[in-house]
């Protein structure tokens, strides 16, 4: 560190090694060589809100990490509300890892290896096999702890680099290209063909009395991954789809409105269509008199920003940020729009990976990978991939209407999105259509003409001031008229249609939407 960088610029480098925020406040000028600011006064806030007796409590609420805290476990009768996620997961930057490892076998004496790569493509070797043996014998349980204090003064350490340099000699590959190593304690390690890591490392919960897992969704095999065992038993309180649709629409007093047959897959961005998602906020503003609340991607929350479609958004979530949250317990009018399915398939093959599985995309007969609402990655990928897709959705269709008022019977949500589960029924089927280019060309040459807004225009007049031809003109001004936005009266030359304005001031930016409701149920 230069002599002018601020402190918190070293402590924020020596945390994201992985060592404490308790561990940096006690030992501080190890680490820094004096004391932090927040310690010169006085004690911390921070270490003085940490100093309780967990005995003189009851009850104990807190963050998914502070499950790690083997006194707040301690003989206590645990409950964890929703799936945590990956609050249990450490994911390395590029490259981070393998420096890691790098960094600690430079100063690691008991291991026969200097660099990464001398590790990872001699570990089997016979002539290494007895240290190695022995090192993973004397690991302890990784923590900073049991991290030689000549390490954590050297340029580059990581509090979890013996955790990951245990992972490198454990790893194994599967057929699809991630390698994966079971670690001990429930603890897992994967990595991908493209060197992104994932560390699974379960809470204590042995030392708890109880443990309940409150899921409205549940993936019993990603429960059992994430708390670290296969003592969990499953219990299902509503167990039909009858029932589980009669807690949706009676209980919750939910009404559901699908609005597309396409799986958008919203995670990239890549995908993300503006005018589709603009128009059906925009509808559903006109209808309503209000503007929906909304949950997508973060991509998708970015480029609404940019086009201007939030101006038909009251307040917006991204999927990843919806653990805990409560902000639409209130909220009567919504919408989730895009399904969170990750690119490249990345959660359903890692949560595979990290129980031990390969999946992989299914193919047609000609070799084709299979797509959209067709796409398949096998029995188990597919339980999966359903959690990652199907339950996330209507877990945040759920959020919406949670606390209605007196007079409200529930939450109006809007599902833009093929991806919800098979037993889920819609009230309503709509459609999205988005206006074309030859549609926004003649609807500008009309309010920008000299005759607007009570003048009376025929085909010819307006082709000639915009890029397509008479007949096209005409099929778009037909269009209008049966969308009420213009009317027609016939004379004159050729008996041609004369338009004029009825509502075009109205006229929709993005597109329109339709009930096919019916037509979806023949």
């Amino acid at each position: 560190m230069g002599e002018n960088e601020p402190i918190e610029v070293e402590v924020n480098e020596v945390y994201e090694s992985g060592i404490t925020g308790a561990e940096l406040h006690r030992n501080a000028e190890r680490y820094f060589g004096e004391q932090l600011p927040c310690q010169r006064d006085g004690r911390c806030s921070y270490m003085e809100k940490r100093d309780f007796v967990p005995e003189n409590y009851d009850v104990l609420i807190g963050h998914y990490l502070q499950a790690h805290n083997d006194d707040y476990l301690e003989d206590r009768y645990v409950a964890f509300d929703e799936f945590p996620g990956d609050a249990y997961f450490f994911e390395p930057r590029h490259n981070e890892a393998t420096r890691a490892i790098t960094n600690y076998l430079e100063a690691e004496q008991d291991l026969p290896f200097d660099t990464w790569k001398r590790l990872y493509y001699h570990r089997g070797d016979s002539e290494y096999e007895d240290e190695v043996e022995a090192w993973k014998s004397d690991l302890g349980f990784y923590s900073h702890k049991d991290t030689r204090y000549i390490l954590q003064r050297k340029p580059g350490f990581h509090a979890n680099a013996p955790l990951l340099t245990h992972a490198a000699l454990e790893f194994d590959l599967l057929d699809n290209d991630w390698e994966y190593a079971t670690l001990g304690s429930g603890r897992r390690a994967v990595r991908s063909s493209e060197d992104e890591w994932t560390i699974l490392n379960p809470p204590p919960i042995h030392r708890a009395k109880s443990v309940v897992a409150l899921d409205g969704t549940p993936t019993v095999t990603k429960w059992r991954l994430i708390l670290g065992g296969d003592w969990i038993n499953h219990e299902e309180v509503l167990d039909t789809p009858e029932e589980k649709r009669h807690y949706l629409e009676e209980i919750l007093g939910l009404t559901i409105i699908q609005t597309t047959a396409d799986s958008k897959p919203y995670h990239s961005g890549d995908y993300v269509n503006v005018d589709s998602d603009g128009a059906l906020l925009e509808s559903i503003h006109e209808k309503e008199g209000t503007r929906s609340a909304v949950i997508t991607s973060k991509a998708a929350e970015e480029l609404y920003s940019a086009s201007g479609v939030d101006n038909h958004i009251g307040i917006s979530e991204h999927y990843n940020n919806l653990i805990g949250s409560n902000q639409f317990k209130g909220v009567q009018l919504g919408s989730v729009i895009g399904s969170p399915h990750p690119p490249e398939d990345e959660a359903v093959q890692r949560w595979a990976a990290l129980d031990g599985e390969s999946v992989e995309r299914q193919e047609y007969e000609d070799g084709t990978t299979k797509r959209g609402t067709y796409l398949d990655f096998g029995p188990f990928g597919n339980a999966l991939f359903q959690d990652v897709v199907h339950n996330e959705i209507l877990q945040a269709v759920m959020r919406f209407g949670r606390t209605p008022g007196k007079d409200e019977p529930g939450a109006t949500v809007y599902v833009h999105t093929f991806w919800l589960p098979d037993w889920v029924i819609p009230e309503k089927q709509l459609q999205v259509k988005t206006w074309s280019d030859g549609m926004n060309e003649v609807v500008t040459a009309l309010q920008e003409s000299e005759k607007w807004p009570s003048g009376e225009w025929t085909n010819k007049e307006i082709a000639e001031s915009i890029s397509i031809g008479v007949r096209q003109v005409s099929k778009l001004m037909q269009e209008l008229d049966e969308e009420g936005y213009v009317a027609h009266r016939r004379g004159g030359r050729g008996n041609a249609y004369h338009w004029s304005n009825i509502r075009l001031d109205d006229f929709s930016e993005f597109g329109k939407v339709e009930d096919v409701s019916e037509l979806s149920r023949t």
